[in-house]
């Protein structure tokens, strides 16, 4: 019975030592985890501000070319001659 006991008891030992190294091995996973969420979050903030300045940049490219369209819209009301990439500009803005 005594053999049992001891038996018993270094069985305990080897499961509380296996039990430590998985909750140690828990706690890395964790760790691991919230700076792999931490990263996503940042790569998401970082994409969303290059979408933003992607964005600013369309916007101030169609500026320029109605800009543009506009020069070249007022030259048409003068009489000027067009040439066909002017008009295509024109319709591409919605001028024409």
């Amino acid at each position: 019975m005594i053999e049992a006991y001891r038996e018993a008891d270094e069985i305990r030992d080897e499961a509380d030592e296996m039990h430590e190294l998985f909750v140690d091995a828990q706690e890395a996973a964790d760790r691991h985890h919230e700076d792999f969420v931490r990263v996503q979050k940042r790569l998401r903030e970082l994409d969303k501000e290059e979408e933003e300045e992607q964005e600013d940049e369309r916007a101030e490219q169609r500026e320029a070319e109605k800009e543009e369209a506009e020069d070249i819209y007022q030259k048409f009301k003068e009489g000027e001659t067009l040439e066909t990439e002017d008009l295509m500009k024109l319709q591409k803005t919605g001028l024409l």
